[in-house]
């Protein structure tokens, strides 16, 4: 996995631990609340440029492969060396996490969302200040969360 996903679901699942834990525990961590959010944010961040970044590193390759004629040949697993059979071209990497990245996103914003509902629910933060968290990282509430 790439790490832009891997930091994202790490995020996430310590968010999700805080959610299910004991209350003390859940004072705890809501105490380094804006912490959290700056992580959250910057996994966002990550994830929605992603793509961009992709972009930059397969031009820079690509670029150099052209200016310096870069030839790489397979490895041959039975004799160790160059195959003989490689045309020496090199193989520029592919986009392919597009939606592993989607759902990152998505349980990225769904953690950090259900930590700050259960919060919510033992009166550390108002609805207004529930609201004031959840616009920093560009989600709504949805009504039918804050029953207690």
């Amino acid at each position: 996995m790439i790490y832009t996903i891997d930091r994202a679901n790490l995020i996430s699942e310590q968010l999700k631990k805080f959610t299910t834990g004991y209350t003390h525990h859940v004072v705890g961590h809501y105490s380094n609340i804006y912490f959290w959010i700056g992580e959250v944010k910057e996994a966002l961040n990550a994830i929605d440029n992603h793509k961009k970044r992709f972009d930059k590193m397969y031009d820079a390759q690509k670029d150099w492969i052209e200016e310096h004629g870069t030839i790489v040949h397979d490895f041959c697993p039975i004799c160790g060396g160059k195959c003989e059979f490689s045309d020496g071209k090199q193989i520029l990497p592919k986009f392919k996490y597009k939606t592993e990245l989607l759902e990152a996103r998505k349980n990225l914003v769904d953690s950090v969302y259900y930590f700050l509902i259960r919060c919510f629910k033992i009166e550390l933060l108002t609805y207004d200040e529930l609201k004031e968290k959840l616009d920093l990282i560009g989600t709504s509430i949805e009504p039918k969360d804050l029953n207690k």
